[in-house]
């Protein structure tokens, strides 16, 4: 007697061998793939071509349904977006949605303004040592510097040793990453000669073990230290830290990163998607959809810059709402 097929739709042959990938890299892949197929017989009132996801198809499974939990949204949201993801990595190029927010994550990203960080900077390097941390006035303007100039994760920078800072080619080695991803972040001209300056003075003889922003116990600084030490500087200069969900928190640093570079993009003529797969691999993204979720940011922030993105990439922005307008990133 002949099994019925798991997968009936149009969609059915590429849905099968992207289970059958999954499974073969050593995942099970049961409850996935019964939301892939709820996707699959979604998809059969639509006319399909050549296994493409069309953005009409991507933005009406997204839509959210009556009295449906917001992790279940989330669910089954994520595989189509994985699933589109395979797609096109198979030749079928389909519409990604920018990534929903985690569920629960209310935070609104904080972009700063070149001004409010010029004044940072400035308050920064006005710091002087003290006794708890000797060399504050030099660590702490370097590690913001090189979070606005690489948008590192806080954690990844804090994460860094002696030996991962590469001061003659300019590299940054992150060896865990988020979901413990390594890569190699290149740093400016400008950022390598501080930290060449940086590491003459604080580094001479050190080991290449230790730290390379280290405590005066020679330890990495926790990010919660950080995080304090931040909010002290928004208060010096002004700018008001508004509660842990809206911050501004260190982290809106890697996310004024990103948006100040798709706005220099735009206002160039640079092609964006071209740029936004190299700034993907760049911050440590699993996949683009994870980046594509700036694009919106970025608009939000400069309105002027919705329409030049909108041009050249047709319709980037989905038509549907998030959880208090959140806006989190899936990938960070």
């Amino acid at each position: 007697m002949n099994k019925k097929p798991f997968f009936t739709g149009t969609f059915a042959p590429m849905c099968e061998s992207y289970v059958a990938q999954k499974r073969a890299s050593g995942l099970d892949y049961d409850q996935q793939a019964k939301l892939l197929r709820l996707f699959d017989n979604f998809c059969k009132g639509y006319e399909i071509e050549d296994y493409r996801i069309t953005k009409e198809i991507a933005s009406t499974w997204c839509k959210k349904r009556p009295n449906e939990a917001d992790a279940t949204r989330y669910g089954r949201v994520g595989e189509m977006q994985r699933f589109a993801q395979y797609l096109c990595q198979q030749g079928y190029p389909s519409y990604l949605l920018p990534a929903l927010p985690k569920c629960g994550e209310q935070h609104v990203p904080y972009i700063f303004s070149m001004d409010e960080l010029r004044h940072i900077f400035e308050r920064l390097d006005t710091l002087a040592p003290t006794n708890l941390s000797p060399n504050r006035h030099l660590t702490m303007p370097l590690l913001f510097r090189m979070l606005y100039g690489c948008g590192l994760r806080i954690s990844e920078a804090l994460a860094l040793l002696k030996s991962d800072v590469d001061l003659e080619d300019g590299l940054l080695h992150i060896r865990h990453g988020k979901n413990d991803r390594e890569r190699i972040v290149p740093m400016s001209v400008s950022l390598t000669e501080e930290c060449r300056k940086y590491a003459q003075t604080v580094h001479k003889g050190t080991a290449d073990s230790i730290p390379f922003f280290y405590t005066k116990e020679w330890a990495p600084y926790s990010k919660s230290a950080i995080g304090k030490f931040f909010r002290g500087i928004l208060w010096d200069v002004g700018i008001p830290y508004r509660g842990k969900q809206l911050g501004p928190r260190v982290h809106d640093i890697r996310h004024t990163f990103c948006c100040h570079n798709i706005q220099k993009w735009a206002e160039t003529g640079v092609p964006i998607y071209i740029k936004l797969l190299i700034l993907s691999r760049y911050l440590g993204h699993s996949s683009i959809s994870s980046t594509q979720y700036y694009l919106r940011l970025t608009a939000q922030a400069f309105p002027y810059i919705r329409d030049v993105c909108e041009k050249e990439l047709g319709g980037m922005y989905a038509p549907f709402s998030l959880p208090m307008e959140s806006e989190g990133l899936q990938d960070g």
